[in-house]
């Protein structure tokens, strides 16, 4: 962008040193710039007022977001440099006005592009205007060469040597900085070759000016060419169908203060086009919002009302282009005995694919395909059977398993969806199904599957998200095809599938780029073209970190001082948050939202661990479970201890170390898990009643971690960490699982974490030595990674910090009174320096896309400092606090409550992010 505007600047120049316009008006004919602008050319943009357009625009808060741009900062200061030398009674204006500009955009190498810009010459009039602006340069070198029996003018920077070329053709100034631009565009007059405006003609038949900011002609012959240049060389299934997805496009530009908006119309190919695959169909509005996991970071979304012509145009399409496709198609319909068209009888009309965020290097993006169905029980139906056919056919058990009821099926035919919906649902090596409602849900990833059943029921998804759900409600409603777009999350995945060079440009551009939020492209079918939409919500991401002091909410004192960290739960009955404290006479406090204690209760000893709520009854009533170092207890919401509680296992000298509460498929049938200071682990019914070989576990070595359940493909595994560096995996039974206890040689602390895949093999626990090796093991017992850290001296202390949903993790390391937060590849973050050298406790919260805050807290001290994932401090002052902090982040307001303990006083403090 910056280049454009220094072509504006220099076009200036030209005008005044270009004696010879009069010759090029009078002896050659004048053509339309548009004549000019080559075929190979992506887009052009168009403006008659640039001056107009451009004073629009100052005060427009995208733009200012913008500056923070090196590209932008300098466009801005040229252009009002510009219009500062040409005075102030509207004569730059006056040479831009009613006269239209373009600004064509074209491929220059495997990795780059370009601009060329194009305007027609007036008149003389101007000239007067213009040598007064020529007066004051004196940066450029001038040069000439002969090109097909024309001038190209060259105009060398004395500052930065970056040379300018242009040349004066059939009344019009062509330019770029790249030589080679303009050289074609003389080639292919020369030639009389197709232009831009040829090869597009449809989009000129409706083209035409409103009061806006200017327009976009788009020639999708050449999508696929711009695409290239950014992405790696590995999506070849995108790359065919931005081939082949239209013919052109034209879009006015509208800009309000927080959204940019493109509308227009886009022309299919006569021929084979993908859009077309949507043609006659009737589109709609969008339903499937509240399947969308908020972590969803794209979303492919198609509407229909015909699933049999729609899915024969769109594989017509696909074998048009690839003849293997159909035969490979037919191959798989052939050896499972099934008609991939009988599956298209009962969907009703909308079809989705999201592919979600993952903070995980993955072969394969994890995906979620979405297919609303006339006829759940049928659909479901069709499902099953070829499950039970394709596991008939690969001699294999077929699998599946409940998990908080609802059955999850595999279905093992590799790219399933590819041959049922077409090669734009490809990045299916594993299939696993369920359904929900009238929806059939695909995923390559089960934890995903589980995850989304889990989201639904906290409801975490776009539709019961205040800015995603009003942000589809904005956009068109009557569409046959939508992609959305979710900035934030999709930027790891952006940078992954970008080239090296526009890679390292987007880092260093992350924010504002970032900001640009949401973003929707949609297509609705009209008569033989599409209505198109572009809209892009912009929001500031970054958090902010100028605050000197947060609002308090309420403040509650207690009599004795508070020795626990703030336990925050949920009220069933009235779905408000309030929190739990401990004070030193061990008693339990229940404090309501607004301040008021609810009740109190005495217990024996302090508490261990997490707090837990459970539903004990099964009937949508929580009730707390948690341990001392001496008792487990089991409260109902008033503070009264249900029936068995408080119980107290094995030695009563020895005391509980960790506490854990188990619901192996989320069905409510509760385990409790007492592990004590000996080894010993307690395993019990919600009941506390002693399970099987678990009264107790004896595992005759101290216990380095809380014991945790995982569940890989309905198997339930046990996982132990010793502080003498053994690594033990049980079954549910307390077997040890083949290729366990695993000897890690070194000490182990409290550090795990689980990456769940769909098999054992691609499944690990991740854990840290005490020395300072990232260690991560599959659960068939071989170490997959072992990675040694860089540890500064024999204190050196590492954490895995996981958060809150404990989804994804970073890393901590602490040398004496430095601490260093680095990302799971090493990368490091930010690091700071304290007072205090004792171990700090570090705590990690994704409240929402781009809204990550760390907290450090030195209990020592009685300080937590939150900090951005840069390392900036968000206050100026640190909150008072003597252990850890909690953080609830409500979406409606984008406001942080941070609950806190200090001394005798529990409080809840606010901020803006």
């Amino acid at each position: 962008m910056r280049r454009i505007f220094i072509i504006l600047f220099l076009f200036i120049l030209i005008l005044a040193s270009g004696y010879g316009i009069y010759y090029y008006w009078d002896k050659q004919k004048s053509l339309d710039a548009w004549s000019l602008v080559p075929e190979n050319t992506f887009l052009v943009y168009e403006n008659k007022n640039l001056v107009s357009a451009w004073n629009n625009i100052q005060d427009n808060s995208i733009w200012k977001d913008l500056q923070n741009i090196d590209y932008f900062a300098s466009l801005k200061e040229n252009f009002e440099a510009l219009d500062s030398l040409s005075g102030s009674s509207g004569m730059l204006d006056d040479v831009f006005r009613n006269n239209h500009l373009l600004v064509g955009m074209s491929v220059i190498a495997n990795d780059d592009f370009d601009f060329v810009f194009y305007q027609t010459l007036k008149n003389t009039e101007q000239i007067e205007i213009i040598k007064k602006i020529e007066s004051k340069f004196d940066e450029f070198e001038k040069s000439e060469r002969i090109y097909n029996k024309n001038t190209i003018y060259e105009l060398k920077s004395k500052r930065n040597g970056k040379t300018f070329s242009y040349v004066l053709l059939r009344g019009n100034f062509v330019g770029s900085f790249s030589p080679v631009l303009v050289e074609d565009v003389i080639r292919n007059l020369e030639k009389d070759e197709t232009n831009f405006k040829e090869s597009i003609e449809e989009v000129f038949k409706i083209a035409n000016f409103q009061d806006d900011l200017g327009n976009l002609y788009v020639n999708f012959n050449r999508l696929d060419k711009i695409v290239k240049i950014f992405t790696k060389s590995n999506q070849s299934t995108l790359f065919n169908i931005l081939a082949q997805f239209s013919e052109g496009a034209f879009l006015d530009l509208f800009l309000d203060d927080d959204d940019l908006y493109l509308n227009g119309f886009t022309f299919p190919h006569d021929s084979i086009s993908y859009l077309n695959t949507y043609s006659n169909q009737k589109g709609g509005d969008v339903t499937l919002e509240n399947y969308f996991p908020s972590k969803t970071a794209v979303v492919l979304h198609e509407r229909f009302d015909d699933a049999k012509t729609f899915q024969d145009k769109k594989f017509n399409f696909w074998n048009k282009l690839d003849n293997e496709f159909g035969q490979k198609r037919n191959l798989i319909a052939e050896q499972y005995d099934t008609d991939f068209r009988e599956f298209h009888q009962f969907m009703s009309g909308e079809n989705a694919q999201a592919i979600l965020n993952s903070n995980q290097d993955l072969e394969e993006n994890k995906k979620l395909i979405f297919i609303k169905m006339n006829d759940k029980n049928e659909g479901l139906n069709k499902f099953n059977k070829l499950s039970e056919e394709a596991a008939l056919f690969t001699k294999d058990t077929l699998y599946y398993e409940f998990y908080a009821d609802n059955e999850i099926r595999e279905l093992v035919i590799e790219e399933f969806p590819y041959y049922l919906l077409g090669k734009d649902f490809k990045g299916f090596t594993h299939t696993f199904f369920t359904s929900i409602d009238d929806v059939m849900i695909i995923s390559n990833d089960i934890q995903s599957l589980k995850e989304l059943i889990l989201d639904m029921e906290t409801e975490n998804t776009w539709g019961k998200s205040i800015k995603e759900n009003q942000f589809i409600e904005s956009t068109l409603q009557e569409s046959n095809l939508n992609v959305f777009i979710n900035l934030p999350q999709a930027w790891s995945l952006l940078l992954s599938n970008l080239n090296d060079k526009w890679t390292d440009n987007f880092k260093q551009n992350e924010f504002p780029v970032k900001n640009f939020d949401m973003l929707a492209i949609q297509f609705s079918h009209e008569n033989d073209r599409y209505y198109s939409n572009v809209e892009i919500l912009h929001l500031d991401n970054k958090v902010n970190n100028e605050m000197k002091y947060f609002d308090e909410v309420m403040q509650v004192q207690i009599e004795a001082p508070i020795i626990s960290k703030p336990y925050v739960v949920k009220n069933h009955t009235t779905s408000l948050f309030e929190t739990l404290v401990q004070d030193s006479a061990f008693n339990l406090h229940l404090i309501s939202n607004n301040g008021d204690v609810i009740w109190t209760e005495p217990l024996d000893a302090p508490i261990i661990g997490e707090v837990f709520q459970i539903d004990y009854y099964q009937n949508n009533k929580l009730q707390y479970a948690f341990a001392t170092t001496e008792k487990v207890y089991l409260l109902d919401r008033n503070g009264i201890a249900l029936e068995y509680f408080p119980k107290t296992f094995g030695d009563q000298n020895i005391e509980n170390q960790y506490f854990n509460v188990i619901d192996y498929d989320k069905s409510k049938t509760y385990r409790l898990l007492i592990a004590k200071e000996n080894g010993d682990i307690f395993l019990t019914s919600k009941y506390g009643d002693e399970l099987g070989d678990w009264k107790p576990l004896k595992m005759n070595e101290k216990i380095a971690a809380r014991p945790e359940h995982i569940r890989i493909r309905s198997k339930d595994f046990m996982v132990v960490l010793q502080e003498n560096g053994m690594v033990k995996v049980m079954s549910r039974n307390g077997e040890m699982k083949p290729n366990f206890p695993l000897n890690i040689n070194d000490r182990l602390s409290d550090n795990l974490f689980f990456e769940i895949g769909n098999n054992f093999e691609s499944s690990y626990l991740v854990t840290i030595t005490n020395g300072g090796a990232l260690v991560k093991t599959s659960f068939t017992g071989e170490i997959k990674e072992k990675e040694q850290l860089y540890m500064p001296n024999k204190e050196t202390i590492f954490k895995i910090v996981k958060n809150a949903s404990e989804r994804s993790y970073i890393l901590a390391r602490q040398d004496l009174n430095r601490v260093s937060l680095l990302k799971p590849s090493g990368e490091m973050m930010f690091e700071k320096d304290y007072i205090n050298q004792d171990e700090m406790e570090i705590q990690y919260y994704e409240l929402a896309p781009n809204k990550e805050i760390i907290a450090v807290t030195d209990k020592k001290q009685a300080f937590t400092y939150l900090y951005t994932t840069d390392g900036q401090l968000i206050n100026q002052q640190p909150i008072e606090s003597m252990d850890e902090i909690a953080m609830i982040y409500y979406n409606k307001d984008n406001v942080v409550h941070v609950y806190k303990c200090h001394k005798n006083t529990f409080s809840i403090l606010k901020f803006n992010i």
